[in-house]
């Protein structure tokens, strides 16, 4: 069992869940705790497809900051109430995808 895993990470199959951003970034479903360094200035971090994400949780932090981080949707989840922003480090938010909208269900500030 622990020789296919291995196997399956040497040939890009399975991902880690750990993402470090540093620019502009869309998730993929894997991607479900992003940490953030705006070191280099402002950029935004798009969900990944809301039905795609269904039953996960994604967390995004802004560890260093030296321009606002943007969380967006990729405009297809129900009633998206706008755009979150992470604006100094420390801050962060946690995000569950029931397949059809996005619900934002945790703010660290």
């Amino acid at each position: 069992m622990l020789e296919e895993r291995f196997a399956g990470i040497k040939d890009g199959q399975v991902r880690d869940k750990y993402e470090f951003i540093t620019e502009a970034t869309t998730l993929d479903v894997y991607d479900q705790m992003v940490e953030c360094d705006s070191s280099d200035g402002a950029f935004t971090v798009t969900l990944p497809i809301v039905a795609e994400a269904m039953g996960k949780i994604y967390t995004i932090k802004l560890v260093t900051d030296n321009g606002d981080v943007t969380i967006a949707d990729q405009d297809e989840s129900k009633h998206w109430g706008g755009d979150y922003t992470l604006d100094d480090a420390g801050d962060g938010y946690a995000f569950y995808s029931d397949g059809r909208k996005w619900w934002m269900i945790a703010t660290q500030a």
